[in-house]
């Protein structure tokens, strides 16, 4: 973690520690989104809360769903997933191993990419307003 902290500190990107993670305060169109980092043994995952599964209409769940599977698919560094509780994030999983700036830095950009792509080409298709998270 020492690493990363030393990457975000030298683009100057502000950060804060909270027990095991670094979190990463983000705005886009005005909107603010925390990206968490944390070390996994041999992993280092970054994710970010987009949207919770109550701002999503029932019904178009699962057709949701389906739109942030093609997404995947369709974008090799857009990574949507949910958590048990259906709420919906942007992720990045690095091995330890092979973390370097340019690496870090490709998969982390990544992350807010995904928020912006889903507010403005997604969200509006589902009649999903994005808050953020203050």
């Amino acid at each position: 973690m020492e690493k990363i902290k030393k990457y975000l500190e030298e683009k100057k990107i502000s950060y804060h520690l909270s027990e095991n993670e670094i979190i990463v305060p983000y705005e886009i169109d005005d909107k603010k989104f925390h990206i968490s980092i944390q070390l996994f043994k041999k992993w280092v995952n970054a994710r970010a809360l987009i949207v919770k599964n109550i701002q999503v209409p029932p019904e178009k769940y699962a057709d949701l769903m389906r739109e942030l599977l093609i997404a995947n698919h369709d974008f090799p560094e857009i990574n949507y997933d949910i958590s048990r509780e259906g709420d919906i994030f942007s992720s990045a999983d690095m091995g330890v191993s092979i973390i370097d700036y340019d690496n870090f830095f490709s998969e982390f950009y990544a992350i807010p990419f995904a928020i912006k792509r889903f507010i403005e080409k997604i969200a509006p298709k589902f009649d999903i307003e994005v808050t953020g998270f203050a």
